[in-house]
């Protein structure tokens, strides 16, 4: 479960300075942040969204818990406030977070290194996006995503080039869409810009259905390959933005 995982309703931070706080409140803010920068504590690393079920969901990974307002959660872990480059390790953990979480119900991941600097920072950003937040999670509720990349065997330079194989990818794939809720191109032909990889959200029952009609399609084109990876959480169909 190692491929890159791209985290794309599209909501906003709201942690710009001045964003209806009090002037006193701000300056006490950035005078907490910067002892937090200081010290190196103090920050809350986000995974990722999901609903609360009663405020008696437990977590299901060590070091990681749940900021809950009303009936959603924001998935956390204490971080020092500083910038988090998206490493090797951290996207393994942050992938290893979510699919726990998923594992439990549905999840919007966030963008790998979003850190906020305290718990009220994630109250109110909660609060200033719960409509959109809630809609998106209610969209992928009890769905998951599959990713199908059509290329052709042989040298790495030729598998992702031609027209036939462009024409193959673009037959499989409009096929494929039948089956799904929705779905997102991920990578092109270079000549035509037809899509060869593309991201399919799928009713979470109807999981295997989908494997077996890309498995069928497999066998009727020899020359083309299907690669066909999932469930994962849907992370090709989340988008959240951050204020600096």
């Amino acid at each position: 479960m190692s491929e890159p995982r791209k985290s794309e309703p599209s909501v906003d931070s709201g942690r710009e300075a001045g964003d209806g706080r009090p002037a006193k409140v701000e300056q006490r803010e950035r005078r907490d942040t910067k002892r937090g920068r200081a010290a190196g504590r103090g920050g809350l690393e986000l995974f990722g969204v999901t609903f609360n079920e009663g405020n008696a969901r437990t977590s299901p990974v060590t070091g990681v818990e749940l900021v809950v307002v009303r009936e959603l959660a924001a998935i956390v872990a204490a971080t020092p406030y500083t910038a988090q480059e998206p490493t090797d390790e951290r996207v393994q953990h942050s992938a290893t977070v979510v699919q726990a979480f998923a594992a439990q119900g549905s999840v919007l991941p966030a963008p790998v290194g979003v850190v906020f600097r305290s718990r009220d920072a994630v109250v109110r950003w909660l609060e200033l996006h719960y409509v959109a937040l809630s809609d998106a999670l209610s969209f992928v509720d009890d769905r998951v995503v599959g990713r199908v990349h059509v290329y052709r065997p042989g040298k790495p330079v030729d598998e992702e080039t031609g027209s036939d194989l462009a024409s193959v990818a673009a037959e499989t794939l409009r096929e494929l869409r039948r089956s799904a809720v929705a779905t997102v191109p991920l990578r092109v032909e270079q000549i035509t810009g037809i899509v060869l990889s593309a991201a399919f959200l799928v009713e979470q029952e109807l999981w295997k259905d989908f494997a077996s009609k890309v498995e069928e399609t497999r066998t009727r084109v020899p020359n083309v390959r299907l690669e066909l990876t999932g469930p994962w959480p849907p992370y090709d169909f989340v988008q959240m933005q951050f204020g600096s």
